[in-house]
């Protein structure tokens, strides 16, 4: 199985920025800012909460606009924020956070979740997507996999760990005769399965973003799909990876 590589995280430095107030007991925080995606972050924790917030905020294209630690606060912060995405943990003490992403299809129905969780279950990433999350996510994901992860999702796509494929294919292979690969295509195919964006395929192949781009376009064509975790679903299947 090829599975993506994950870097470990690095804690991000300490926050000075007295915008960034720690949030009273209880109390959700609403920060304005100037970044086209807004995000809400809810996570009961506060130190990966915190740092969390400082990793989105080397984007300029995101803004967190508020935080939570529990399910009534987030719903409360989210529909007052407007945010374009929410960043959830499933676990918020003893409360589920899928509950957040139920809710907010009724109150919110424009909002998309992706959810970073620790924990790699099958049975986590089915519950999430039953309520409506976009995404899904490991803590373990490298910090630039997150923040472009974070801009798929606002632009409309979904997204799935890499780790998650075995769960996402359980079809026999089902190869077809007609859906020959280029080899540079066939490069890319292995690069989207590490979970690359087409900026680093590009790099990583010594090609320009809007070669790396047209690739993409003639993948998602061969392989009658429309996002990336569709195609590498079906890459695995078809037996096109391994």
């Amino acid at each position: 199985m090829h599975r993506h590589r994950c870097e470990p995280c690095v804690a991000p430095p300490p926050l000075t920025d007295n915008r960034w107030a720690q949030p009273q007991q209880g109390k959700g925080v609403q920060v304005s800012g100037s970044g086209e995606i807004g995000v809400v972050i809810v996570e009961d924790h506060d130190l990966v909460r915190q740092g969390l917030r400082a990793l989105l905020e080397r984007d300029p294209a995101i803004t967190v606009v508020g935080e939570a630690r529990r399910v009534a606060e987030a719903i409360e912060v989210v529909v007052e924020s407007e945010p374009q995405v929410v960043l959830l943990d499933l676990r918020l003490g003893n409360e589920d956070g899928a509950e957040v992403s139920r809710r907010l299809r009724e109150e919110a129905p424009d909002v998309r979740v992706l959810v970073l969780s620790a924990h790699e279950r099958s049975s986590d990433l089915r519950a999430a997507m039953a309520a409506g999350a976009a995404g899904y996510l490991l803590k373990r994901t490298s910090p630039d996999l997150l923040l472009e992860s974070v801009r798929r999702v606002a632009e409309g796509e979904r997204v799935i760990d890499q780790a998650f494929v075995p769960f996402l294919v359980g079809l026999p292979s089902e190869r077809g005769d007609t859906r020959d690969l280029s080899p540079r295509e066939q490069q890319v195919l292995a690069l989207v399965a590490e979970g690359l964006p087409n900026r680093l395929i590009a790099e990583r192949l010594g090609i320009s973003q809007s070669t790396a781009q047209t690739h993409m376009e003639n993948l998602f064509r061969k392989f009658d799909c429309h996002d990336r975790t569709e195609l590498v679903a079906k890459a695995f299947r078809q037996d096109f990876l391994e």
